[in-house]
C-alpha cells in the first residue's frame, strides 16, 4: 500500500482501519489527501465530505483507532456540572463539551480525539483526569444549541449555582466537580456582593492571592494555593476569550456576567510576572441606574457653576483627578442632565464604560486606526451638539477638542492633574497655544472620592487642641469641634466605610484668568488669583465634609495629600 494513501490527515492507523473495516478503498483515500491538502480538512472529515464516509461511519473509526467510546452527547441530557466546565464560545471554537464525570474524571465529548490541546486545556482548569470519547460533528452541534440554548451565561458559561432542593445550600457533591470553575465563580460572586470594582488575582511564590477593591481601596479576600493557581487563571482568560496558551504577553479580554438578573461588564487584562501571568477584573455593572449632578456631592456654589457651564452652547469643559476618581461618572452625570430630544450627544471612549439611550457612543480600538483623535476628526463632520471626549491624552486629540469647542461645539473631557489650576500648565505642556485655550476653555473641575463612614457605626469623637492630632491641627487649627471616626462592623465589612462621595474644586474661567493664560502665567499665579474668589480647594472641601460627619480626617488626607 502507498504511504501517502495511508498519510491522510495525521494518522497512518485510521486508513487502516478505514481500508480494513471496507469501508472506503484506495482511491477514496487518494481522493480524500487531495481535498485535505487544497482545504485543510480534518483527517477523516474530507472522506465525509467527499460522501465517502457517514459521520458515524467516521466516528466508530475514529473510536476504534484510539480505543474510545462513541458517545452521542444529545441522547442524554449532559451534566450541567459537567458542561458548566467550559465556555459556550470555548465548546463551540473546539468542538467538544464535557458530558459527566466518571470516578474522578471528565468525559469529554469531542469531534476530533486527537485535539490533545483541548484536552490539556480542560485538564488545567479543572485539575482533573479527562477521559475523550468521540461524537459526530452534527451530533456535538445539536448537543450545544440544546445545552446553551436560552441560558443565563457568563461568556457562555451558566453561572447560576445548583443547590439542594432541601436546604438551599450547594449540593456537595456538585460542588467537588466544579473544582476551579466554583472557586472562580464564588469570588466573582463575593466582590459583586461587596460592590467591589475590581478583583486581582496575583501570583505569589506561596500562592495565588486574591484582593478586592472596596471603595478604592484594595483588602485581601483569599489566598489559594499553588496548586490552583493555573487552573483559576486558565478559566478567567477563557472566560475573557483570550488564549491560554500566550503566557509571555500581556492580553485584553472582556466578559458579561448575569447575576440575580443584573448584568455586570466584566473587562480583564493579563501581565507576566515573576510567578506567572497577574489578572485584573474591572467590574463594571450594566444595568446600574444612573447618577444625577446633585449626588456627586457638590456645593451649592460648585453646582450651580458646573450646572452653568456644561449648558452653554460651546466651549470646553475639563474634569481632571488621577485614575479611579470618577471623572467618568462625572462626566455621564453631566450627560444625563444634558440628554434631551433637541439635541445630538456623541461619545468617544475607551473603554464605554455605561450605555446611555439617545447618545451616540464610540469604542476606541487604537490596533485598527480608531483613535480618540482621528474619531474626534469624523464626529466634527456629524453635525454634533455635544461631545464627550473620554481622555485628553496627547497634543492632537487636545487640539480637535479645542477646535470643535470653537465652531459651535460643547466638549467635555477629562484630563490628568492633581488641581485645576494645574489644568492649564497641562494643556501648555502638550503645546496647545495660550490664545486657543483662553478662548475655548469654560470651567475646570477637579476632583477625588473620599469613602463614606459607615452610617451603622461611625463613632462621634470631641476634639480639643490638647486632643488633636498632627493632621487634625492641619484642619481645624486650634478649634474646639466634634468629628466622626471609623470602627467598622459586620454591614461595612469591617472597614468602617460605605460608599464614596467626590470632594471636588471647580474653577470656572473668568476674564481675569483668561488675561493670566494669555500671559501664560504659572499654575501657582491661577491657583493665587482663583484664591481670591469663592473657589474650595480639595482640601477645604474635604474639611466641610468631615464637618458634616460624612467622612473622616484620615479619609480626606489620605485622598488629597
Amino acid at each position: 500500500m502507498s504511504p501517502s494513501l495511508n498519510n491522510i490527515g495525521a494518522s497512518r492507523r485510521l486508513g487502516d482501519v478505514l481500508l480494513a473495516r471496507g469501508l472506503v478503498g484506495h482511491d477514496d483515500l487518494r481522493k480524500g489527501l487531495e481535498y485535505q491538502r487544497e482545504t485543510g480538512a480534518r483527517p477523516g472529515e474530507a472522506l465525509v465530505v467527499l460522501g465517502c464516509l457517514t459521520e458515524e461511519q467516521l466516528a466508530e473509526a475514529l473510536a476504534s483507532q484510539r480505543g474510545l467510546d462513541v458517545l452521542d452527547p444529545t441522547a442524554t441530557y449532559p451534566n450541567p456540572a459537567a458542561v458548566n466546565l467550559l465556555t459556550e464560545k470555548f465548546v463551540r471554537a473546539r468542538h467538544a463539551i464535557p458530558v459527566d464525570f466518571r470516578d474522578d474524571a471528565i468525559v469529554l465529548a469531542m469531534v476530533n480525539p486527537l485535539d490533545v490541546v483541548t484536552i490539556d486545556d480542560l485538564r488545567i482548569i479543572t485539575g482533573k483526569n479527562v477521559i475523550p470519547a468521540v461524537a459526530t460533528a452534527t451530533g456535538m452541534a445539536d448537543a450545544i444549541d440544546l445545552f446553551f440554548d436560552g441560558k443565563s451565561q457568563l461568556n457562555g458559561a451558566t453561572v447560576e449555582q445548583s443547590t439542594d432542593a432541601t436546604n438551599g445550600e450547594p449540593d456537595k457533591e456538585e460542588t467537588q466537580d466544579f473544582s476551579v470553575v466554583k472557586v472562580v465563580d464564588d469570588i466573582l460572586d463575593t466582590a459583586l456582593k461587596r460592590h467591589a470594582s475590581d478583583i486581582h488575582f496575583e501570583p505569589q511564590a506561596d500562592g495565588l492571592v486574591v484582593r478586592i477593591r472596596l471603595d478604592g481601596v484594595l483588602h485581601h479576600l483569599t489566598t489559594l494555593p499553588p496548586s490552583r493557581r493555573a487552573g483559576v487563571i486558565s478559566r478567567i482568560k477563557i472566560l475573557g476569550d483570550m488564549d491560554i496558551a500566550e503566557k509571555r504577553l500581556p492580553q485584553d479580554g472582556r466578559a458579561t456576567y448575569v447575576r440575580d438578573g443584573e448584568e455586570v461588564d466584566i473587562r480583564i487584562a493579563s501581565l507576566p510576572t515573576v510567578y506567572g501571568e497577574n489578572i485584573t477584573l474591572r467590574l463594571l455593572e450594566v444595568s446600574m441606574s444612573s447618577i444625577s449632578l446633585q449626588d456627586l456631592g457638590m456645593g451649592t456654589n460648585e453646582l450651580k457653576t458646573f450646572r452653568s457651564a456644561i449648558r452653554r452652547p460651546h466651549g470646553q469643559v475639563l474634569i481632571t483627578g488621577p485614575t479611579g476618581s470618577g471623572k467618568s461618572t462625572s462626566l455621564y452625570a453631566a450627560l444625563e442632565e444634558l440628554n434631551q430630544p433637541g439635541v445630538k450627544i456623541y461619545t468617544v471612549e475607551d473603554p464605554v464604560e455605561r450605555k446611555m439611550p439617545g447618545i451616540l457612543q464610540t469604542q476606541i480600538r487604537s490596533n485598527i486606526g480608531l483613535t480618540f483623535a482621528s474619531t474626534l476628526r469624523s464626529l466634527v463632520r456629524s453635525d454634533p451638539d455635544i461631545i464627550m471626549v473620554g481622555e485628553i491624552r496627547d497634543y492632537e486629540t487636545a487640539l480637535i477638542a479645542t477646535e470643535a469647542s470653537l465652531t459651535g461645539h460643547l466638549v467635555l473631557s477629562t484630563l490628568h492633574t492633581n488641581d485645576a489650576p494645574a489644568t492649564v500648565s497641562r494643556l501648555l505642556e502638550m503645546g496647545l497655544p495660550p490664545y486657543l485655550i483662553a478662548s475655548s476653555l469654560e470651567c475646570v473641575v477637579a476632583q477625588r472620592l473620599a469613602r463614606k463612614l459607615c452610617r451603622h457605626c461611625a463613632k462621634q469623637v470631641h476634639l480639643t487642641p490638647s486632643t488633636m492630632t498632627t493632621a487634625d491641627r492641619e484642619f481645624f487649627g486650634k478649634k474646639v469641634v466634634d468629628v466622626f471616626e471609623p470602627v467598622g462592623c459586620r454591614r461595612c465589612f469591617n472597614t468602617g466605610y460605605s460608599g464614596r462621595i467626590g470632594l471636588f474644586e471647580v474653577l470656572p474661567i473668568t476674564k481675569e484668568l483668561r488675561r493670566l493664560i494669555l500671559d501664560q502665567a504659572s499654575a501657582d499665579d491661577i491657583r493665587q488669583a482663583a484664591a481670591t474668589g469663592w473657589m474650595r480647594t480639595l482640601r477645604q472641601d474635604g474639611v466641610k465634609k468631615v464637618l458634616a460627619g460624612i467622612t473622616s480626617v484620615e479619609e480626606v488626607q489620605r485622598v488629597t495629600t
